[in-house]
């Protein structure tokens, strides 16, 4: 399941995970920059990775790709 919150400057989507195992991952992007944050229980905070919105395009594409190198 997940949702997905349009704000002015930036789009948010909330995936949660429907077994309970993990935190839920929210990935907060606009034109230029994603970020991906998740809640860490045990240290009280979130961990937040900022990447490019190239790189989190290429990390989507490679999903679906074997394993290689590719440009």
């Amino acid at each position: 399941m997940f949702t997905i919150e349009h704000e002015f400057d930036h789009t948010v989507i909330t995936v949660l995970d429907d077994t309970g195992d993990h935190e839920d991952l929210e990935v907060q992007f606009d034109e230029h920059t994603v970020f991906l944050r998740q809640w860490d229980e045990v240290l009280g905070l979130f961990h937040v990775i900022e990447v490019s919105l190239t790189q989190f395009e290429e990390l989507i594409a490679a999903l679906n790709k074997p394993e290689g190198a590719y440009r």
